[in-house]
């Protein structure tokens, strides 16, 4: 059972493609903060997506994660390499977890700063400043790159992203 980590700062597109593209490949799709709701029985973050319990957090995920390699399928996890910290700052996620989730691949989608904020403001509603997008965007993509390099686990990074180009992909870590 394979697990690869789709990430992206909110809104560029991991559900709305992440869940069609596990659909299509027979794969079960995840947000982490779905799992982490899921396992803690509560919600421990903001309705701007930032949080102060980052540790607490990860290790309802990793556990979620290993209750879910039970099913003994591949699963797509839709989550972030940088959490938005509670303070306004950001909070890189220890690489340690990433090695607990034991992942055969990465994936970061990327989007122009400008659509993610549109996207953002029809979603939910709120304006999304495109420079704190784009810096969370680069810090997003800069974490990844560190974890997957000492993890040896393989990244793809897909700019302006479709289904095409994450089935792609996937099934790319899935074959391995």
């Amino acid at each position: 059972m394979s697990v690869i980590f789709l990430a992206g700062v909110h809104g560029v597109g991991k559900g709305f493609l992440g869940i069609p593209v596990a659909r299509r490949l027979g794969i079960d799709h995840f947000t982490a903060s779905q799992l982490i709701r899921e396992e803690r029985g509560q919600i421990s973050w903001d309705e701007d997506k930032r949080t102060a319990e980052v540790e607490i957090n990860q290790l309802a995920l990793i556990r979620a994660v290993n209750q879910k390699r039970e099913s003994g399928k591949d699963i797509l996890l839709d989550g972030h390499f940088v959490l938005r910290a509670i303070n306004g700052g950001r909070t890189r996620v220890p690489s340690n977890v990433f090695a607990q989730l034991r992942l055969v691949g990465a994936v970061v989608l990327k989007e122009d700063a400008n659509i993610i904020s549109r996207r953002l403001a029809a979603r939910d509603g709120a304006v999304a400043d495109v420079n704190e997008i784009e810096d969370l965007a680069a810090e997003e993509l800069l974490h990844a790159e560190i974890v997957c390099q000492q993890l040896h686990v393989p990244l793809a990074i897909i700019n302006s992203p479709n289904e095409a180009s994450l089935v792609g992909a996937i099934t790319k870590f899935l074959s391995r």
